[in-house]
């Protein structure tokens, strides 16, 4: 069973409803209320960041305890996930007529994957 309506009668989103900011914007306003709040307290407290995420139980930056954590294993830099991500991240991906080369040319001229 199909149910169809015209396009033109679908809802809309109000205006006034979107964001007024985008999340990267945001994001970088309350980093910055953020270090402003830092600044204020580092003047009455002695220590660093951590000591002033520690010291603020309303603090708006939420840490998380992780135990029994495993090692964190250093990716090689020639290893095929490293190569991909950096691959997928346009890290030095430009050929040299000024076009970004393939996954193929890019392992190659990366030196190729090293295998354990």
């Amino acid at each position: 069973m199909t149910i169809s309506k015209p396009l033109d009668k679908a809802p809309t989103v109000d205006e006034s409803l979107r964001a007024s900011e985008t999340q990267a914007e945001e994001a970088e306003l309350e980093l910055n209320q953020l270090l402003e709040e830092f600044e204020d307290w580092s003047e009455n407290h002695s220590g660093g960041w951590k000591d002033f995420l520690k010291s603020k139980d309303d603090s708006p930056v939420r840490t998380i305890k992780l135990n029994d954590g495993g090692p964190v294993k250093k990716p090689d830099d020639n290893s095929l996930e490293q190569l991909i991500d950096d691959f997928l991240d346009d890290i030095r991906t430009t050929g040299e007529d000024g076009k970004k080369m393939s996954l193929t040319d890019y392992i190659k001229k990366n030196g190729g994957v090293k295998y354990e």
